[in-house]
């Protein structure tokens, strides 16, 4: 059972991943709406997991997973996806410790995070969502 500081924590995240979407990319309407409940689940959880078309024919996908060290949150693991139309990705970043080098073969300067860009290579990642949209914002 989360407390109610750890509930106000993810609670504050949510916000901030839905201040983010909203001010980066056009959402249809019902996004605004539906959000609630998302947060609602992710206080039950410990997890938000977002699905929302942007831009017409694209969905993003977001996923963290959060766990708590004395007053602050902690994202043990997370997955950021763009997908098109048919669900396919097409940029993908997440911290499952798979790869430890880029494409040039250069060691990852934020491992495990890594980026899969539209080409399919394996890029060096910060890891940070805000991130991962301004390369979602580069590519559309």
């Amino acid at each position: 059972m989360l407390s109610t500081h750890q509930r106000y924590l993810i609670a504050d995240r949510c916000w901030l991943i839905y201040d983010l979407i909203t001010n980066t990319f056009s959402v249809l309407d019902s996004f605004h709406l539906e959000f609630p409940e998302i947060v609602e689940v992710a206080l039950a959880s410990g997890y938000i997991e977002i699905r929302v078309q942007i831009e017409r024919e694209h969905l993003l996908y977001i996923y963290e997973e959060y766990s708590f060290q004395a007053h602050t949150i902690v994202r043990v693991s997370y997955s950021y996806n763009l997908l098109d139309a048919s669900q396919n990705n097409i940029i993908r970043a997440d911290d499952v410790p798979h790869h430890r080098v880029d494409y040039r073969n250069q060691m990852l300067s934020h491992f495990p995070n890594h980026l899969h860009d539209e080409k399919g290579r394996i890029c060096s990642f910060t890891g940070e969502i805000a991130d991962f949209f301004h390369q979602v914002k580069r590519f559309l």
